[in-house]
């Protein structure tokens, strides 16, 4: 659910501080809102979607619960071309997350029950690549028999993991990184893969210290400074392009869906982050992660528009 906080009528009630990254709300007050939406997300299906939108077919492994919410994120799924049968329903379980939005920033309450997700015995499927994203608590033993499955089918893995896998720290998962073909990253999460401290820490350190635990390709995803690219010969920027920044949910998935869709098809790295990078400013102009992931012609058309902005080495 997406909340939205009226800029123009809380101001004495609600600030946004950019330096310290902080949205505050006054305790104890009674907020009026400038509208509620309802949208589906996850790293999953926002990167599911956008793939499947770019004309690549895939499928979803994992589990959902059967409340309201589940049901209606899987019918948002089936409509888009994502391949549903290999999903676990938990009875009784469900996840919900309420999005805060003000002034283009965003903060997330979230909530996702304790669950155990297995991956499927004998799994019927082919599939050159392997998405393996963020889950909650009880992934290793997932993690684990989706990498060795992988391996022994000759699939290559993209590899973005989420919150709770970059606090166990890096060599927790080892064995995930050194499969993985490109890993996804932000900056804060570089550093403290590599236990870097400072906001002045070099990105081509960043860059070479997690391509030297296995990834072939590393991105790093930099907020306003745009995406770095690194495959152990040349360091790659692109800068980010023009948006009308309305919500920010699901812009590092855009930019992993698009990027991943261009370099499944065969484009060079240098032009899969330029699909990444207007994929994500599409997003960014609307409520939700995923009413602004483009098709191939829309991808086309922003890259016409935006030309002059290019990625370059550095």
């Amino acid at each position: 659910m997406y909340v939205q906080l009226p800029p123009e009528e809380v101001v004495e009630i609600c600030s946004l501080d950019r330096q310290r990254c902080m949205i505050e709300l006054a305790f104890g007050e009674k907020i009026a809102v400038d509208g509620m939406h309802f949208a589906i997300g996850g790293n999953t299906g926002n990167n599911a979607v956008g793939m499947a939108r770019l004309g690549l077919k895939g499928a979803i492994i994992g589990a959902f619960g059967d409340g309201w919410t589940d049901k209606q994120a899987l019918e948002i799924l089936k409509s888009e071309g994502v391949e549903t049968k290999y999903v676990e329903i938990r009875q009784g379980q469900f996840g919900f997350g309420v999005v805060i939005n003000y002034q283009g920033e965003r903060t997330i309450l979230s909530y996702y029950p304790p669950s155990l997700c297995l991956w499927p015995k004998d799994l019927d499927l082919e599939a050159d690549w392997i998405y393996l994203t963020s889950m909650g608590e009880g992934y290793e033993n997932f993690y684990a028999e989706a990498v060795n499955w992988a391996k022994s089918h000759g699939t290559r893995i993209a590899f973005n993991p989420g919150t709770r896998q970059i606090k166990a720290g890096r060599q927790h998962l080892d064995y995930a990184f050194s499969q993985s073909e490109i890993l996804f990253v932000n900056k804060e999460e570089a550093a403290s893969l590599l236990q870097k401290t400072g906001l002045r820490v070099d990105i081509k350190l960043l860059l070479g210290g997690l391509f030297a635990i296995g990834p072939k390709v590393v991105i790093i995803t930099d907020g306003q400074a745009g995406t770095y690219a690194y495959d152990g010969r040349k360091f790659w920027h692109m800068p980010i392009v023009p948006a009308k920044v309305v919500e920010r949910t699901g812009a590092g998935d855009a930019f992993g869906s698009g990027f991943l869709a261009a370099y499944i098809q065969g484009l060079p790295i240098s032009e899969a982050m330029r699909w990444g990078t207007v994929n994500s400013a599409s997003v960014l102009e609307y409520i939700g992660p995923q009413m602004g992931l483009l098709r191939k012609e829309g991808i086309e058309e922003r890259l016409r528009v935006n030309e002059a902005i290019k990625t370059e080495e550095f």
